[in-house]
């Protein structure tokens, strides 16, 4: 590159040169040098309007025939575009490839960009959704499906879950969406047919469901015969009084355990929900030291700390299974004792109700299994304080009902803590009328303990 700018350099001090030597034989030195500038300006407006005219309509082809510095432009650039051109042919190969590949999957994919709006989609999300090219590009995927769970799910970007829905398309299929936010909070989305698992899922509920009341009946006689000869007891052998008390407190187990799976079924299938309403909090807290009360020792201490005004929307009964179950859990879990600290707090963004015990606690990596039904930790330990192992798993179906979750935070041998957050929109601290109407009988119904 040096090399060139110095001819060309030489060459116009030679052409400057020989005019001011011949201005000087002619004597008329400034207008030969005139000439020789306009001259040369012509010469480079020249190459730049042959430059100009081959990028905008021959960029394609062989750079014009020119030499010197304007040469050298030329074929640099002609270079550069032969180099950007592979680079272009190599990705548009890529994509190609990538288009073909993700139109092969079974699982729907989309890209949407952060408004929501669609960009692309392989074959199986329109077969899922009914998206047809080109009528749907660019229009918001809340308008396609118009499912009022999706538009919660994905307005109020709760990716964290997948969600199941209905197919929009078609009739029969139950499809999983689950989005990942990418690049500045674009969507991309994963659709999966589901509909046999969900098929399997419904069976086992209505399994669950109606084993759970047939079982009541056979219960109920072999609990009134139990009750019968509890009554006649003193009269039997002492192996047969320990018999009667074994069967007794094991038919209570069940019936708790029946109960228990009922309950459970009713929240995950949504029916006869109770209607909510606005509640104080504090009204819970008189709930939940009537049935803590039997089971806190000397050495425990129960410390539940709600401001009067503090008011929470939703379903009493609901509500108070969840929260009476967490206390009854941290009282049950401290064998040692110690402070059970019941605690509500909120703000403009949330509210939480809280439960903190100093008990066992539990090892980290069971934390996330914690909510499984029939779930474990220590099953002796569990099977001892007449756990079900259903416990969480109601508080989870319960928040869910409310769009509020479940934080679990714990160590070893320093006890646990259990927090239900509640959105702002179900939260409210002014004096706003509540509802008066209070199911007492559930007050005398022990909760699910965790286990």
């Amino acid at each position: 590159m040096k090399a060139v700018w110095r001819r060309a350099t030489i060459r116009w001090s030679l052409g400057l040169t020989a005019c001011i030597v011949i201005g000087f034989i002619i004597n008329h030195l400034l207008a030969v040098i005139l000439l020789f500038l306009l001259g040369t300006l012509y010469w480079q407006l020249y190459q730049l309007y042959q430059f100009h005219y081959w990028l905008r309509h021959s960029g394609r082809g062989a750079p014009p025939e020119s030499d010197g510095i304007w040469g050298d432009i030329f074929d640099v650039v002609y270079r550069l575009q032969k180099k950007q051109r592979k680079s272009k042919r190599r990705m548009r190969q890529a994509l190609t490839r990538i288009e073909h590949s993700t139109a092969a999957l079974k699982e729907g994919v989309i890209m949407a960009d952060n408004q929501g709006n669609l960009e692309w989609w392989n074959n199986s999300a329109g077969h899922f959704l009914g998206l047809m090219r080109p009528v749907d590009r660019g229009q918001p995927i809340t308008n396609i499906v118009r499912n009022p769970e999706f538009f919660r799910y994905f307005t109020q970007k709760r990716f964290g879950e997948p969600l199941v829905i209905k197919s929009p398309a078609k009739e029969g299929v139950y499809l999983e969406v689950q989005t990942t936010l990418y690049d500045k909070n674009d969507h991309l989305i994963f659709i999966r047919d589901v509909t046999r698992l969900h098929l399997l899922e419904e069976m086992r509920k209505d399994f669950v469901a109606n084993a759970s009341h047939e079982l009541k009946t056979p219960l109920t006689v072999i609990k009134g015969y139990l009750e019968t000869l509890e009554m006649f007891q003193d009269s039997l052998p002492a192996s047969m009084q320990k018999g009667i008390a074994n069967m007794s407190e094991q038919s209570e187990r069940m019936e708790h355990l029946i109960e228990d799976l009922l309950l459970l079924s009713r929240l995950e299938s949504n029916d006869k929900r109770e209607e909510e309403h606005w509640h104080e909090v504090s009204s819970w807290a008189e709930a939940i030291k009537k049935i803590a009360s039997p089971l806190l020792t000397d050495a425990h201490s129960l410390d539940i700390d709600i401001p009067e005004k503090a008011r929470l929307y939703g379903s009493y009964n609901e509500l108070y299974s969840a929260f009476s179950n967490l206390v009854v859990n941290a009282i049950k879990y401290s064998p040692d004792g110690g402070e059970i600290k019941v605690k509500w707090e909120s703000n403009e963004f949330s509210g939480v109700f809280s439960v903190a015990d100093q008990g066992l606690g539990i090892d980290p990596r069971y934390i996330p299994r914690l909510t499984e039904r029939f779930f474990r930790v220590d099953k002796g330990r569990s099977t001892k304080t007449g756990g079900t192992g259903l416990g969480l798993a109601i508080v989870k179906h319960v928040l869910m009902h409310h769009d509020a979750k479940l934080q679990i935070l714990s160590e070893l041998n320093r006890g646990s803590r259990f927090s239900c957050h509640f959105p702002a929109n179900r939260v409210r601290t002014d004096d706003i009328p509540t509802f008066p109407a209070i199911d007492e009988s559930n007050f005398d119904k022990e909760p699910i303990e965790k286990d």
